[in-house]
Protein backbone atom coordinates (compact mmCIF):
# COMPACT_ATOMS: atom_id res chain seq x y z
CA UNK A 1 0.00 0.00 0.00
CA UNK A 2 1.44 3.36 -0.98
CA UNK A 3 2.00 6.05 1.60
CA UNK A 4 -0.86 8.59 1.34
CA UNK A 5 0.68 11.00 3.87
CA UNK A 6 1.26 14.39 2.20
CA UNK A 7 4.67 14.46 3.93
CA UNK A 8 6.26 11.63 2.01
CA UNK A 9 9.75 10.25 2.40
CA UNK A 10 9.11 7.37 -0.02
CA UNK A 11 12.37 6.20 -1.55
CA UNK A 12 14.47 8.22 0.91
CA UNK A 13 17.08 6.82 3.25
CA UNK A 14 17.35 8.39 6.71
CA UNK A 15 20.50 7.94 8.82
CA UNK A 16 19.51 8.80 12.39
CA UNK A 17 22.40 8.72 14.83
CA UNK A 18 21.77 7.30 18.28
CA UNK A 19 18.33 6.02 17.33
CA UNK A 20 18.15 2.76 19.28
CA UNK A 21 15.73 4.39 21.74
CA UNK A 22 14.45 7.74 22.96
CA UNK A 23 14.17 10.84 20.76
CA UNK A 24 16.15 9.27 17.91
CA UNK A 25 13.87 6.22 17.86
CA UNK A 26 10.78 8.45 17.77
CA UNK A 27 12.23 10.54 14.92
CA UNK A 28 13.19 7.43 12.94
CA UNK A 29 9.79 5.83 13.55
CA UNK A 30 8.03 8.95 12.25
CA UNK A 31 10.31 9.02 9.20
CA UNK A 32 9.64 5.31 8.57
CA UNK A 33 5.90 5.96 8.84
CA UNK A 34 6.36 8.62 6.14
CA UNK A 35 8.01 6.00 3.93
CA UNK A 36 11.74 6.36 4.64
CA UNK A 37 14.14 3.45 5.03
CA UNK A 38 15.84 3.78 8.41
CA UNK A 39 19.56 3.39 9.03
CA UNK A 40 20.71 4.01 12.61
CA UNK A 41 23.71 3.52 14.85
CA UNK A 42 24.57 3.22 18.48
CA UNK A 43 27.82 2.84 20.36
CA UNK A 44 27.23 -0.76 21.59
CA UNK A 45 26.04 -3.89 19.80
CA UNK A 46 23.54 -4.64 22.58
CA UNK A 47 21.89 -1.23 21.99
CA UNK A 48 21.79 -1.80 18.22
CA UNK A 49 20.23 -5.24 18.79
CA UNK A 50 17.60 -3.78 21.15
CA UNK A 51 16.91 -1.04 18.61
CA UNK A 52 16.46 -3.50 15.73
CA UNK A 53 14.07 -5.53 17.90
CA UNK A 54 12.10 -2.40 18.87
CA UNK A 55 11.81 -1.35 15.22
CA UNK A 56 10.64 -4.85 14.23
CA UNK A 57 7.96 -4.67 16.94
CA UNK A 58 6.76 -1.49 15.19
CA UNK A 59 6.80 -3.22 11.79
CA UNK A 60 9.89 -1.28 10.65
CA UNK A 61 12.79 -2.99 8.89
CA UNK A 62 15.61 -0.78 10.19
CA UNK A 63 19.32 -1.28 9.49
CA UNK A 64 21.44 -0.92 12.64
CA UNK A 65 25.20 -0.44 12.90
CA UNK A 66 27.66 -0.14 15.77
CA UNK A 67 29.56 3.12 15.43
CA UNK A 68 31.09 5.68 17.79
CA UNK A 69 30.09 8.97 16.16
CA UNK A 70 33.02 10.74 17.83
CA UNK A 71 35.51 8.55 15.94
CA UNK A 72 36.07 10.00 12.48
CA UNK A 73 37.60 6.81 11.05
CA UNK A 74 34.70 4.71 12.37
CA UNK A 75 32.14 7.15 10.92
CA UNK A 76 33.89 7.12 7.54
CA UNK A 77 33.85 3.30 7.60
CA UNK A 78 30.13 3.33 8.49
CA UNK A 79 29.30 5.73 5.68
CA UNK A 80 31.41 3.74 3.22
CA UNK A 81 29.58 0.55 4.27
CA UNK A 82 26.18 2.13 3.60
CA UNK A 83 27.16 4.69 0.95
CA UNK A 84 24.56 3.44 -1.49
CA UNK A 85 21.92 4.29 1.09
CA UNK A 86 23.29 7.40 2.80
CA UNK A 87 23.15 10.89 1.38
CA UNK A 88 19.54 11.96 1.38
CA UNK A 89 18.66 12.64 5.02
CA UNK A 90 20.94 12.72 8.09
CA UNK A 91 19.57 13.33 11.57
CA UNK A 92 22.34 14.17 14.04
CA UNK A 93 20.56 13.00 17.16
CA UNK A 94 23.19 11.12 19.21
CA UNK A 95 23.90 12.99 22.41
CA UNK A 96 24.73 12.78 26.08
CA UNK A 97 24.16 14.99 29.09
CA UNK A 98 26.00 15.05 32.40
CA UNK A 99 24.08 16.83 35.13
CA UNK A 100 27.05 18.02 37.15
CA UNK A 101 27.50 21.52 38.58
CA UNK A 102 30.20 23.33 36.59
CA UNK A 103 32.49 23.76 39.58
CA UNK A 104 32.39 19.99 40.16
CA UNK A 105 32.72 18.93 36.50
CA UNK A 106 36.13 17.80 35.29
CA UNK A 107 37.55 19.02 32.00
CA UNK A 108 37.43 15.41 30.75
CA UNK A 109 33.68 15.21 31.50
CA UNK A 110 33.12 18.56 29.76
CA UNK A 111 35.11 17.41 26.71
CA UNK A 112 33.15 14.14 26.49
CA UNK A 113 29.84 16.02 26.23
CA UNK A 114 31.28 18.48 23.68
CA UNK A 115 32.74 15.57 21.70
CA UNK A 116 29.45 13.65 21.43
CA UNK A 117 27.04 16.60 21.19
CA UNK A 118 29.01 19.03 19.00
CA UNK A 119 32.02 17.38 17.38
CA UNK A 120 30.22 14.18 16.33
CA UNK A 121 27.59 16.03 14.23
CA UNK A 122 30.47 17.71 12.37
CA UNK A 123 32.19 14.35 11.82
CA UNK A 124 29.05 12.55 10.59
CA UNK A 125 27.92 15.49 8.44
CA UNK A 126 31.37 15.72 6.85
CA UNK A 127 31.20 12.01 6.02
CA UNK A 128 27.82 12.18 4.24
CA UNK A 129 28.14 15.54 2.47
CA UNK A 130 30.26 14.25 -0.46
CA UNK A 131 27.52 11.73 -1.34
CA UNK A 132 24.88 14.46 -1.06
CA UNK A 133 26.87 16.72 -3.36
CA UNK A 134 27.35 13.90 -5.86
CA UNK A 135 23.61 13.12 -5.84
CA UNK A 136 22.70 16.81 -5.99
CA UNK A 137 20.45 16.70 -2.94
CA UNK A 138 20.27 15.86 0.73
CA UNK A 139 19.18 17.08 4.14
CA UNK A 140 20.95 17.38 7.48
CA UNK A 141 18.85 17.85 10.61
CA UNK A 142 20.63 18.67 13.88
CA UNK A 143 18.74 17.95 17.10
CA UNK A 144 19.28 20.75 19.59
CA UNK A 145 17.56 21.60 22.85
CA UNK A 146 16.02 24.46 24.78
CA UNK A 147 19.38 24.38 26.54
CA UNK A 148 20.92 25.78 23.34
CA UNK A 149 19.49 29.14 24.42
CA UNK A 150 19.09 28.71 28.14
CA UNK A 151 21.77 27.19 30.36
CA UNK A 152 21.63 25.91 33.91
CA UNK A 153 24.39 25.39 36.42
CA UNK A 154 24.23 21.59 36.12
CA UNK A 155 24.30 21.39 32.30
CA UNK A 156 27.03 23.84 31.26
CA UNK A 157 28.73 21.45 28.80
CA UNK A 158 25.41 20.35 27.27
CA UNK A 159 24.22 23.96 26.85
CA UNK A 160 27.55 24.95 25.28
CA UNK A 161 27.48 22.01 22.84
CA UNK A 162 23.83 22.45 21.85
CA UNK A 163 24.32 26.22 21.52
CA UNK A 164 27.27 25.59 19.21
CA UNK A 165 25.29 23.04 17.20
CA UNK A 166 22.38 25.44 16.83
CA UNK A 167 24.64 28.17 15.50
Amino acid sequence: MANTNPFSLEGKIALVTGASYGIGFAIAKAMANAGATIVFNDIKQELVDKGVTAYKEEGIDAHGYVCDVTNEDAVNELVAAIEKEVGVILVNNAGIIKRIPMCEMTAAEFRQVIDVDLNAPFIVSKAVIPSMIKKGHGKIINICSMMSELGRETVSAYAAAKGGLKM
